[in-house]
């Protein structure tokens, strides 16, 4: 799982959840791909664990 901030309100296709702009969401590396492929690429930015 990685820790990603929605650029963009959406809602999620497979959950019917929907994600607010600004909120931070914890989903996985292949399902965030996904939702770059379907939506234009610009709703989600990954957050790197600083450690």
């Amino acid at each position: 799982m990685a820790k990603y901030k929605v650029l963009k309100t959406f809602r999620d296709i497979h959950t019917k959840e929907v994600y607010k702009k600004d909120s931070v969401i914890d989903i996985t590396v292949k399902r965030a791909d996904e939702v770059a492929k379907n939506l234009d690429g610009s709703f989600l930015d990954r957050i790197d664990k600083k450690e």
